[in-house]
């Protein structure tokens, strides 16, 4: 079962879910999702003698945001507190996309606070890459008599996956980039701004990092072997960037058996 709470941070009060007893492991989502990102793969790591914490970054899902235009350091402050007030003592942090870039400034700025570092997708990108995402407007989200905001948001978020993603993931992640409102932009915007590369080449905390080939980071890859060729790496075929959501199971099982086993 499910326990949800809230916890006061630097940003306002942060939303987390919990499941399972054990070795905290703590999820962090991309952006603009929030914790329900991991609600069905919670149970597994439940299930394989892990306590789940799934946080919802602040400004998204349930978690309230008192700051214009954050930085990924504020996030990663905002978890340091968090994760003291619950009391979590050296968790794994497994994160994905926006999380990743969360959790690697988390483990460079706090490295004796976390047992082993666990990155899918990390958002590692080029001079052009940052300017073409900060110059690109925001979308839309001014309500129109005939519904139209939805549905034009609906077949960006299809055509940007691509084949393999089910209805029910598109669904979610529509819901949650309304819900997340007019800020939704500010995570993506964090993460675009953050010199990854920089913390990545000093982290001094086991590393692992997974990719899965149908999502667009998985291009990535090669560049993260090379500045980093003393962490572990492996991938996952096919999914999309929401493979966690529409295949749980199988990406659970595989988080488990490749990583999580030998850290219990």
């Amino acid at each position: 079962m499910v326990k949800k709470m809230y916890v006061d941070g630097p940003m306002g009060q942060v939303h987390i879910r919990e499941m399972g007893k054990g070795c905290p492991l703590i999820l962090l989502h991309q952006t603009a999702w929030s914790s329900v990102q991991f609600q069905k793969s919670m149970p597994f790591f439940a299930d394989y003698g892990f306590r789940c914490i799934a946080i919802d970054t602040p400004g998204y899902g349930m978690s309230d945001t008192n700051t214009e235009n954050p930085s990924v350091d504020l996030y990663a402050d905002s978890l340091n507190i968090v994760l003291e007030k619950i009391k979590v003592i050296d968790p794994i942090i497994l994160a994905h996309h926006t999380g990743a870039s969360i959790a690697t400034k988390f483990a460079f700025l706090y490295p004796k606070k976390i047992k082993h570092l666990i990155l899918h997708g990390v958002p590692i990108f080029t001079k052009d890459e940052v300017k073409g995402r900060l110059e690109r407007p925001h979308f839309d989200q001014s309500p129109r008599d005939d519904g139209s905001h939805f549905t034009e948001r609906w077949s960006y978020a299809k055509n940007v996956v691509g084949e393999g993603v089910s209805n029910e993931a598109i669904h979610n992640s529509v819901m949650q980039f309304f819900i997340s409102g007019l800020n939704e932009w500010h995570g993506h915007h964090a993460a675009f701004k953050y010199n990854i590369e920089k913390d990545y080449k000093e982290l001094n905390v086991p590393t692992s990092i997974v990719s899965n080939t149908g999502d667009p980071l998985h291009l990535k890859l090669e560049q993260l072997k090379k500045i980093r060729p003393d962490f572990f790496y492996f991938e996952i075929d096919g999914g999309t960037f929401h493979i966690i959501f529409d295949d749980p199971v199988s990406w659970s099982k595989s988080i488990y058996e490749n990583i999580l086993k030998e850290l219990k």
